[in-house]
C-alpha cells in the first residue's frame, strides 16, 4: 500500500477493515459459517492491527511531538476500547452462528467505527500530517506493523 500521506495511508486501512467487516456481514447474512468465521479472523485481526497502529506508533509520536496527551489521542484510545469491547460478543456470535446477534452487535460496531473514523479523518490525521515532520518515515513504521502482528 502506498499513500503520500499518514492521513491517506490510515484512511485507506479504514477503507480495508469496512470492505472486511462487509464480507464477514455478508457472509453471515447469508450463513456462510465457514466463510463467515475465515472473513470474521481476517478482519478482527486487520482492525487489530489498525489500532495498534496508531497506539503504538502514531499517537506517541502526535503526542511527543505536541505535547498534547490528553487531547484527541486519549478520546480515540478510548473509542477503540468501546470497539475492542464488542469484539469478543461478534466473534462468539461467529463461532455459534448466531446471525441475529452477530448482525445487532455488527451493526453498533460500525456505527462506533464510522463516528470514530470520521473524527480521525477529519480532525486527527491532517494534524499529524501537519505536525510529524517525518511523514515517509511514519508511514514506512505504520506499514512494518502487519494484521497478523495487531
Amino acid at each position: 500500500m502506498t499513500a503520500d500521506t499518514i492521513a491517506q495511508f490510515l484512511t485507506d486501512d479504514h477503507r480495508a477493515c469496512d470492505g472486511q467487516l462487509a464480507a464477514v456481514e455478508a457472509h453471515v447474512q447469508q450463513k456462510r459459517w465457514a466463510e463467515a468465521a475465515a472473513a470474521w479472523t481476517t478482519f478482527e485481526q486487520a482492525l487489530r492491527c489498525h489500532f495498534a497502529r496508531e497506539e503504538q506508533v502514531l499517537f506517541p509520536a502526535f503526542e511527543q511531538t505536541t505535547g498534547q496527551r490528553g487531547g484527541p489521542t486519549t478520546v480515540m484510545r478510548m473509542e477503540h476500547e468501546q470497539m475492542r469491547a464488542l469484539l469478543g460478543p461478534l466473534g462468539t456470535a461467529v463461532r455459534g452462528q448466531q446471525a441475529r446477534a452477530f448482525l445487532d452487535a455488527a451493526e453498533s460496531l460500525l456505527l462506533l467505527i464510522q463516528q470514530h473514523n470520521m473524527k480521525e479523518e477529519q480532525i486527527l490525521y491532517p494534524m499529524c500530517d501537519r505536525f510529524l515532520a517525518d511523514g515517509a518515515g511514519m508511514r514506512q513504521k505504520l506499514a512494518a506493523l502487519r494484521p497478523d502482528q495487531g
